[in-house]
């Protein structure tokens, strides 16, 4: 749920164990914050796994700043449902990756050389942008000891360590469930080679 703040009246406010509402708040100063719940609770998750602070460098965004900075029309700044961060002595790919596990079948996650972009959009977009903009499958590679159990794993767990293992080459069709008999004998055939 996204929630409207002051930042004059609620900045010091606690939005969960480690953010307030300031840490949110547009850059040009302005009053008004948005903040999405889901938010917050995304990047509260990070923070407790990895233990150290996470760094918003952009949060919410007012439409004129988002105009002035070269923001895209439709941002999901715009809206209080994403925040670019970082955290010192953590590579970009290595949130990235934590990200994905959290988020593997919605939300926006795009990885940059010093931050990640992470929001709780409905739908699922993912890319890497190191000077230009590209559209990739996912950020893949982080499991947690407890998940490696087959019968804790999700089917979207699979999907993404198959796809690492380079055995599905088309995840998204697998993620929106929307997968063929033809895909399904694909599958198979690829797991039988990869363990012959």
């Amino acid at each position: 749920m996204i929630k409207t703040y002051s930042l004059q009246k609620d900045g010091s406010k606690k939005l969960s164990e480690n953010f307030t509402v300031a840490e949110f708040a547009c850059k040009d100063g302005s009053d008004k914050i948005l903040i999405d719940d889901g938010l917050v609770k995304i990047l509260q998750e990070i923070r407790d796994h990895f233990g150290k602070p996470i760094i918003i460098t952009s949060a919410y965004r007012n439409d004129a700043y988002n105009r002035k900075i070269g923001g895209v029309s439709n941002s999901q700044h715009v809206k209080g449902t994403a925040a670019d961060i970082c955290i010192s002595t953590i590579e970009p790919a290595e949130i990235a990756k934590y990200a994905e596990y959290l988020m593997p079948g919605k939300g926006g996650i795009g990885q940059y050389s010093s931050f990640v972009h992470v929001d709780v959009r409905s739908n699922r977009s993912r890319w890497i942008n190191f000077g230009t903009e590209k559209v990739v499958t996912g950020f893949l590679g982080y499991t947690p000891e407890s998940e490696t159990d087959v019968d804790s794993m999700t089917a979207a767990d699979a999907v993404a360590i198959l796809t690492q293992k380079g055995l599905i080459t088309n995840p998204d069709i697998w993620y929106s469930g929307t997968w063929t008999d033809e895909d399904f004998k694909y599958l198979i055939v690829k797991v039988a080679r990869y363990l012959r």
